[in-house]
């Protein structure tokens, strides 16, 4: 995905405008031609701003791209408002299994988790900019239920995050078919009387 390089992140805060144009251009450019295409070059030239802003804001084109795919997809870890805890678990573990599944994103994802061992810049972002935002909207859903005596006080959020939201990276990293809706409404009752006891 290029170089990197450390940003100064001084100065003055990012305009809306640039960055919202900055996350598209990766986006787009990652979508259609895979990570490799997303350089900072490219994104600085299709985005109509220079390199030296890119490097300012961001310290490499993969947290770029995983930020704009992360924007694209934010309601994803929005809780739907009036929705019960388990409805709000479904809802975050659907909606990812659906993002792993969509034929754009999900070989894009793959590709950069494959690539994240052997480079760190892209190893941080993918837990900064994707995996970590995902995770505390769900941990966030298990401490509320826990809160309301929903879930048993003693339960492992983290083990229970692991979980749910395992399945549909395994099914995308091996190449099996995804979940459908049945599957994911299984998944979340499994772990769910799971976290009960």
């Amino acid at each position: 995905m290029g170089p990197t390089r450390d940003p100064a992140r001084r100065g003055r805060p990012r305009s809306q405008a640039a960055r919202a144009a900055v996350l598209r251009a990766a986006a787009d450019l990652a979508l259609d031609g895979g990570p490799a295409a997303a350089t900072v070059e490219a994104i600085a030239k299709r985005a109509q701003v220079s390199r030296t802003t890119i490097y300012k804001w961001w310290p490499s084109a993969a947290a770029i791209v995983l930020e704009g795919l992360l924007d694209t997809v934010r309601e994803s870890i929005t809780r739907p408002p009036g929705s019960t805890a388990v409805e709000a678990v479904t809802h975050h573990v659907g909606s990812l299994n659906s993002i792993l599944a969509d034929p754009a994103v999900g070989p894009l994802l793959r590709n950069v988790i494959a690539a994240s061992p052997a480079d760190p810049v892209i190893e941080r972002a993918l837990l900064d900019q994707w995996i970590t935002p995902r995770r505390a909207a769900v941990a966030a859903t298990l401490r509320d239920a826990v809160d309301r005596g929903e879930l048993s006080a003693d339960v492992d959020i983290e083990v229970a995050v692991d979980a749910l939201v395992s399945p549909p990276y395994y099914r995308l990293v091996f190449g099996m078919a995804p979940l459908d809706g049945e599957a994911v409404a299984r998944l979340v009752q499994t772990v769910w009387r799971g976290c009960r006891d």
